[in-house]
């Protein structure tokens, strides 16, 4: 009798045991499903912007049209994937004019270059290429145009290769924040006319706080009639600020140093904290997303960003969740801004 209710009691545990592993594991089902990427969308416009198409295809065409070895000097975009496609074509990427031979053919990346880095080409008899973005150009121009007569205000960020080209241009007051601008009211001469430029890759949010900072500190500055803010960045920003109400993060594809990148992740993270950036597929990581809970994910790509790479980035969201929709986000728009090459390509 004993060992038959010792039989019954054993068996009801093991039956108890049992029962609560079934459970233990339709929690753990549960808590997966919960953490399952359902869908994604596309942010439209997203990628290759006209400035990074005309530089690449710049290079492209000087290299068709040449049997000499080609130099580019900086990043032709700061793309990883981009300057790294282009090494495998042959084209040497260089920091300094002075890793170049001289009499050698040398294009200019699409962020610009000052003046004096033109002269020390010519000086050493080099065959230029320029592919600068036609919309960067157009601030060199304007700054060409005021040095003489203005006192200019550069919103930018040091260091980088655009803000490095232009204020070649002339003299100018870097300002990367309103207090930036506050700082400079010893340094303004009042009696001289006052106006202001910008890199064109900044957020427009951040760009108007400094421009109405300006405009408190030096009431009599002049405003030009247009920013410098480029349509890409614009059109990309407000891309991304529509698809806000209706994802949980946004994932950013582009590369570290891309200025328009960093502004996309930093305009999404301050209604979305959880969003992200990666430079690479091998970069996304399915635990960030789970542990995140994000189940509608947005995805966009900064202006130097190949398509391939966000099919890749793409390719691997679905790897990891098989079942997620893949959607153009409702409302999106094409990018059909375009530049032309100009007929004769080196100087």
């Amino acid at each position: 009798m004993k060992y038959q209710n010792f039989r019954k009691r054993k068996a009801q545990e093991t039956n108890d045991f049992l029962i609560l592993c079934l459970k233990q594991r339709i929690r753990m089902v549960l808590e997966t499903e919960l953490k399952m990427l359902e869908k994604i969308y596309l942010a439209n416009p997203r990628g290759f912007c006209a400035g990074v198409k005309y530089a690449i295809s710049y290079v492209e065409q000087v290299q068709a049209n040449s049997e000499e070895q080609i130099y580019v000097r900086k990043e032709i975009v700061h793309n990883r994937r981009v300057v790294e496609d282009m090494k495998k074509k042959g084209i040497r990427f260089i920091n300094d004019l002075d890793e170049a031979p001289d009499g050698a053919t040398v294009v200019f990346s699409a962020h610009g270059v000052a003046p004096s880095v033109v002269e020390a080409a010519k000086h050493r008899g080099m065959k230029i290429g320029d592919a600068t973005c036609p919309l960067v150009t157009r601030v060199h121009r304007k700054a060409r145009k005021i040095k003489d007569t203005h006192q200019i205000i550069y919103i930018g960020h040091e260091g980088h290769d655009e803000a490095i080209g232009t204020m070649g241009e002339a003299e100018m007051f870097l300002v990367e924040s309103p207090e930036d601008v506050v700082s400079l009211q010893n340094k303004i001469d009042p009696n001289k006319p006052l106006t202001y430029l910008m890199q064109t890759t900044l957020s427009v949010a951040d760009t108007k706080n400094i421009i109405d900072q300006i405009s408190k500190t030096f009431p009599s500055v002049e405003h030009p009639a247009k920013d410098d803010i480029c349509y890409a960045t614009t059109e990309r920003q407000e891309a991304v600020s529509l698809m806000m109400d209706q994802i949980d993060a946004m994932l950013v594809i582009g590369a570290d140093n891309s200025s328009n990148s960093l502004r996309l992740l930093q305009l999404a993270q301050k209604s979305k904290p959880h969003s992200f950036k990666v430079s690479a597929a091998d970069d996304l990581s399915k635990e960030y997303i789970q542990n995140n809970k994000i189940k509608i994910l947005g995805l966009t790509a900064g202006a130097s960003t190949p398509q391939v790479l966000v099919d890749e980035i793409i390719s691997k969201l679905k790897v990891f969740y098989p079942n997620a929709d893949v959607e153009l986000f409702p409302g999106s728009r094409d990018d059909s801004m375009s530049f032309k090459l100009p007929g004769i390509l080196l100087s």
